[in-house]
């Protein structure tokens, strides 16, 4: 999937999320990824995968599990798939399959569990028009004419849809062909179709991003789709494990871990992974998050500690929280109360001309005047003097407070 570069807004300022989306929005659907609206529940996926595959000596419906990827979204759509789905039961892993398969999945019911939704298209916003082919199929009212028909037809799972860097980026206007109505009314009506979203900027490994490469890129790609899906609907980050475009980088798994972090910071409510690896002699390889050593024990680690802070990044944004660096790289925060604690995320951001981020120190204003914080997970604690904590961060450095 090699996207041109719509180029990411110079004038980027961050600010904290909105309240953001409740977890008891998924319970309206008995047979999705969380019926019971659990907070224990952090939703993390890996993108069209076959579960009946293989690496390191194991099917990959139970490889993904076993490093934190709870679900696949889409399931490969050939005259093979048939054996996909053998390996779905099998293993005994979950997915959303295409909206075509709407009748399988209902008349599947030993196996009602394994579907969780359907995925009703990838990118349709770019795909409505390929090389100079025009798609009217893949035009946001035939988008949401499609997805309401599934939706009728199987009230208890949710519509996905992904989307492209036209919908997910400031500037994506620019690229966007073969207007329905507007720019801003297709991609309304795009998002509406979807009950769970989300868009892909590979931002990290672009070809033709040069020295403006940087996670903060990922977390702009889930501000801007706020403006289109608004405040309430689900929204995941979307960061490659791989080689993603023919040409450009291959992601290291630092940049890996700042990329999930900052989509975290700007509100999404959950991750997928996309696995692909593309190369310019025509090799590829679809589940590098399970082939390249280092990548998977970070996404591992990453996806354990996402996972034990489920209830806190389920809990509702809470406003009073507001951070400064030394040196002006703007620093991204999260605000959360669950009983008497409090919890603050912060992760120094980036910008077009910081792209990379900085080291700095940074002052986070929190609504208690004085006392001591806990830094979860790296054993320590910081004072709370003034209304004031002050710590270190490093570049897209990520510190989780709770007091």
């Amino acid at each position: 999937m090699s996207h041109p570069d719509p180029g990411p807004d110079p004038g980027r300022e961050v600010a904290p999320a909105l309240a953001g989306p409740s977890v008891d929005y998924y319970k309206k659907w008995p047979n999705g990824p969380n019926p019971t609206g659990d907070p224990n529940v952090f939703p993390i996926n890996v993108w069209m995968q076959d579960p009946s595959g293989v690496e390191n000596g194991e099917k990959l419906g139970r490889a993904f599990p076993k490093i934190g990827i709870d679900f696949g979204i889409g399931l490969w759509e050939d005259e093979w798939w048939y054996l996909r789905q053998e390996g779905l039961h099998e293993t005994d892993w979950r997915v959303y399959v295409d909206g075509t398969r709407v009748d399988t999945v209902l008349a599947d019911t030993a196996h009602a569990r394994n579907y969780v939704g359907y995925l009703i298209a990838d990118e349709p916003d770019m795909n409505k028009v390929y090389g100079d082919v025009f798609n009217p199929d893949m035009q946001p009212s035939a988008i949401l004419k499609a997805s309401d028909a599934v939706r009728a037809k199987d009230p208890s799972r949710p519509t996905y849809l992904n989307f492209s860097p036209w919908m997910g980026t400031p500037t994506g206007e620019i690229g966007y062909g073969y207007i329905e109505k507007s720019y801003e009314e297709d991609m309304r009506t795009y998002c509406s179709a979807a009950d769970l979203a989300s868009a892909d900027y590979y931002a990290w490994t672009h070809p033709d991003r040069g020295d403006t490469v940087g996670a903060y890129s990922y977390g702009q790609v889930i501000d801007t789709m706020r403006k289109w899906c608004g405040p309430d609907k689900p929204l995941y980050g979307f960061v490659e494990t791989g080689h993603p475009h023919t040409h450009g980088e291959i992601i290291n798994a630092d940049q890996l871990e700042s990329a999930v972090w900052n989509t975290i910071l700007h509100g999404a409510t959950g991750i997928n992974y996309f696995a692909h690896s593309f190369y310019t002699e025509g090799r590829g390889e679809y589940s590098s998050v399970l082939t390249r050593p280092e990548i998977m024990a970070r996404v591992t680690t990453v996806n354990a500690r996402l996972k034990s802070l489920a209830p806190v990044l389920n809990a509702p944004n809470q406003p009073g929280v507001t951070a400064v660096s030394d040196n002006g790289i703007p620093v991204s925060v999260l605000h959360k109360k669950i009983g008497d604690a409090r919890w603050v995320l912060a992760q120094t951001d980036g910008t077009k001309q910081n792209p990379r981020s900085l080291a700095a120190k940074v002052t986070v204003s929190v609504p208690v005047e004085s006392g001591t914080a806990t830094v979860v997970d790296e054993n320590r604690t910081v004072p709370i003097a003034d209304g004031r904590i002050v710590d270190d961060f490093a570049p897209y450095g990520v510190h989780v407070y709770r007091f």
